[in-house]
């Protein structure tokens, strides 16, 4: 579990990392809702971004966990 939640806290900061970088906010006038426009020009949600933040979260969690078990 330790192994793997340290994985889970590492894709989730490179994920968190690259979703930043990679989308670029964008105010939508219309409905005011801040959207993200891809590189191709597509406008898409911003949930990329906390899906990072989950795993970052998970990852804590269950290294946490895996601290604190007795053995």
């Amino acid at each position: 579990m330790k192994i793997t939640s340290i994985l889970l806290f590492i894709s989730g900061v490179i994920f968190t990392i690259y979703c930043v970088t990679y989308f670029n906010p964008r105010i939508n006038a219309a409905d005011s809702d801040p959207m993200t426009v891809n590189p191709s020009g597509g406008v898409v949600a911003e949930w990329p971004i906390f899906i990072g933040i989950i795993l970052i979260f998970v990852g804590s969690v269950f290294f946490y966990i895996s601290q604190t078990e007795k053995k």
